[in-house]
């Protein structure tokens, strides 16, 4: 008898961690929710084409590299939706130092990428979730000094 109980833990337990090797991370159920990597990159282009291209917010992009940008910000919303990317750009507080960037025009791409997620039928569960992965970044954009002498 004790052989069949040990028998028995042993199957439930190999079972159990089977479905946790096999079981996605939630954060990757939100990149898969988001598109996956043509999801993320389209995000990330219509944003910084539409936020780059509005008078009211697209002061910091004048003579930048858009295309260039949308490509990190894909990466950035990939790796923190859990998909398998890795941010390759410089940190956001260096990137966004010394452009002078105020809350209205971080709340702006904020409305306009809550815009995006929609058209794009993200649920609303997911669209917040996102925001609640990048709000923290708002420190490290919103009127950061510029660095040096």
């Amino acid at each position: 008898m004790p052989q069949t109980v040990n028998r028995v833990a042993l199957i439930l337990a190999g079972a159990l961690l089977a479905s946790l090797a096999n079981a996605a991370p939630a954060h990757a159920v939100l990149y898969d929710r988001l598109g996956g990597h043509d999801g993320v990159t389209a995000i990330a282009t219509q944003l910084i084409d539409r936020v780059a291209s509005d008078p009211a917010l697209g002061r910091s992009f004048e003579g930048t590299n858009r295309r260039q940008i949308a490509a990190h910000l894909a990466e950035q919303l990939c790796e923190l939706s859990g998909g398998p990317c890795r941010y390759s750009g410089d940190p956001m507080r260096v990137v966004h130092a010394g452009h002078a960037i105020g809350e209205r025009e971080f709340y702006g791409m904020v409305e306009a990428l809550e815009q995006i997620l929609k058209a794009r039928g993200v649920a609303l569960a997911d669209r917040n979730h996102l925001l609640r992965l990048l709000a923290p970044m708002k420190r490290d954009v919103v009127n950061v000094p510029a660095e040096g002498p």
